[in-house]
Order: structure tokens, then C-alpha cells, then sequence
């Protein structure tokens, strides 16, 4: 796709922000409340967007991810990204757009790896905050100031400098959450690791968390996080799993699985299987036939 082919975001943009809210065709600041914009149309568009949610709530899907937004939370979309709304409830926000050339300048200007920062914030493309909405707010004050202010002199290089440092601190809050995750990577692979070589004799997330030397809360959050399932559920599954293999893949009776898998008795077994896949193992294994 060529640039000539992307979503003519200009024009829609010019008529709803007016001449003292713009620099040239480089940045736009949109602060419209009632700015209708199309649902559930996917855009991909040849600029980068901060958006500063103060009011409401929405829903994004950025690269085929969907986001929960929950003001107040920024959220960053790159040149050439994919993004649609979904909906939006109450939602009040302030949008700062910039020419693909003009994003590209002020990392180059920042002496920043452009290429390390667009993997963070691809990775991280919304973030919560709270008290530090009031340091964004004086950083968009003095923006609104140049970019309104009457003579042209300057204001591009002006407005990049400000610009830099509202990215420097949005990128530092990135660079945290990005260790954060890491860290959590970490703890939720160990977990894969001693559920695999435990899951068969111990099912208790409090088991696990003492391994890994964290709460089971903590523990149970990093879990959703990564699969969507609380840390009881996953072992669960990795019990099921085995337990439909054995089912479908040797003789072993009902009661020989139940035993390999350190269940009390049958009956326990079966009431654990019925409950997840609502069928008996004996059903189950029936309808492999």
C-alpha cells in the first residue's frame, strides 16, 4: 500500500479542527466532545495519535487487539497501525495529531531508537493514569498556547520540543510497565513449568505461589492476564487435557485414569470432568467412537 492509498484522515480532520488549533498540515489538535466519528470501520492511517481520554469509557481494537478504555488513560496509535472503535460512552478527550514526517522528526530529534520505541508503545498502546494527568495537563496548556498563538514564527520547532517531553514522559511510563511485564513473563512461565511437573498431584494455586514465591492473588492476576483463565482454572485445564488424551488415546478404564491422576476415587473424577466439559469421561470417550 502506498501512502497516496491510505484513509485521507486530512480532510476529515480540517473540518473539525479550526486554523488555531492546527500547524500547517503537520499537527492538529482535536478537542471536539461531540466529534462523530464512524464505528466499527477499521482505519489505518499514515499518522500518529495522542489521545488523552479524560471523560467516559471505550472500546478500541489496535492491530487486532481489543482495549478497555477507562478515563483518564492516553492512548498512542502509530503510522500504518490498524484501529477501530467500537463504541464510546460519555467520552470526553483531546486528540494531538501529527504527520508521519512530523512524529519521525521528534524521535530523530530525541536522539530516540525509533524502532525500540515503536515496539513499546505497539506493545503498550494505552495507559492508565491518574495524578499524572496533571502533569500532562500543564504540558498541553503550553501546547494549546504556541500552536494558538498568532504568528507562525517557530512554531513547528516550538511545538516539537514540548512535544518531546510529553513523549519522554510517556515513554518512561512505558519503559516501567514494559519491565513490570517482563518480570511477569517470567513468573508465568516458571508457573507453566511447575504446574507441568506438579499439576498431577497438586492443583492448589497456593501450592504454586509458594514455589514461585508470591501471593496467590498475584499470582491468579498474572494468570488472567496472560490467558484469560485464574490460576486454578489453567491447572484445571492442563488436568482435562491429559485426562481427554488418556480417554482417547489408550484403554486405561475410567478408573486407572482417575488413579494416575491422583483423583480420591472415580466418582470425584468423573463429578470434575462432568463439571468442565458436561459430559461423563465414559460419554466423552463414547463419543470419540
Amino acid at each position: 500500500m502506498t501512502r497516496k492509498d491510505y484513509y485521507d484522515w486530512r480532510s476529515d480532520i480540517a473540518k473539525a479542527v479550526p486554523d488555531n488549533l492546527r500547524v500547517e498540515d503537520d499537527l492538529f489538535i482535536l478537542e471536539n466532545k461531540d466529534f462523530k466519528y464512524p464505528y466499527d470501520i477499521p482505519r489505518k492511517v499514515d499518522a500518529s495519535t495522542f489521545i488523552l481520554f479524560d471523560k467516559g469509557k471505550s472500546k478500541v481494537e489496535i492491530e487486532g487487539v481489543e482495549y478497555e478504555i477507562q478515563s483518564p488513560c492516553i492512548t498512542m496509535i502509530l503510522p500504518e497501525q490498524t484501529y477501530c472503535i467500537h463504541y464510546c460512552e460519555g467520552i470526553e478527550f483531546r486528540a494531538i495529531i501529527m504527520s508521519r514526517q512530523y512524529s519521525e522528526s521528534l524521535f530523530e530529534k530525541a536522539n530516540m531508537d525509533l524502532r525500540n520505541l515503536y515496539e513499546i508503545v505497539r506493545k503498550h498502546p494505552v495507559l492508565q493514569i491518574s495524578s499524572e494527568i496533571i502533569s500532562l495537563n500543564a504540558y498541553y496548556k503550553s501546547l494549546l498556547g504556541i500552536v494558538k498563538f498568532p504568528f507562525a514564527t517557530f512554531k513547528l520547532e516550538s511545538t516539537k520540543h514540548l512535544l518531546i517531553s510529553m513523549i519522554y514522559y510517556f515513554v518512561n511510563k512505558l519503559e516501567v510497565l514494559e519491565e513490570k511485564t517482563k518480570r511477569q513473563d517470567i513468573i508465568f512461565e516458571r508457573f507453566c513449568f511447575e504446574v507441568r511437573q506438579y499439576y498431577k498431584v497438586n492443583r492448589s494455586p497456593i501450592f504454586y505461589a509458594g514455589r514461585l514465591g508470591i501471593s496467590s492473588k498475584y499470582l491468579t492476576d498474572i494468570v488472567k492476564q496472560h490467558c484469560g483463565e485464574t490460576a486454578s482454572e489453567y491447572v484445571e485445564r492442563q488436568i482435562i487435557i491429559e485426562a481427554k488424551a488418556l480417554l482417547a488415546s489408550t484403554k486405561m478404564s475410567v478408573q486407572q485414569i482417575s488413579h494416575s491422576l491422583n483423583f480420591p476415587s472415580s466418582s470425584v473424577f468423573g463429578k470434575f470432568f462432568k463439571r468442565i466439559e458436561g459430559v461423563s469421561p465414559s460419554e466423552y470417550r463414547e463419543g470419540l467412537l
